[in-house]
């Protein structure tokens, strides 16, 4: 399992949310996805996509398909090996 974070910062934080939405909108049919969450750090401009994959390779099909996207091509993801979780 793999967790990818990416953070963002910027100017606009409305564009970068747009972007976003945009980027993820083919996270669904990609296999090997599990979970997204966008978030906004309170008192600062920062968001977060905190994304769950099954593999590395799940996570690369989908972001081969963000292509041009200027929030993701500005943010260097951050890979973790799941190692526990807990619900």
């Amino acid at each position: 399992m793999l967790t990818v974070i990416h953070t963002f910062n910027g100017p606009d934080p409305d564009r970068i949310l747009g972007e976003l939405r945009t980027g993820i909108q083919s996270v669904e049919s990609i296999e090997g996805f599990k979970f997204a969450s966008v978030n906004k750090q309170e008192n600062t401009s920062d968001i977060m996509l905190f994304s769950k994959w099954e593999n590395h390779s799940a996570y690369q099909n989908w972001a081969s398909t963000v292509g041009e996207n200027k929030a993701f091509k500005s943010a260097t993801p951050q890979m973790f090996e799941v190692l526990e979780e807990k619900y």
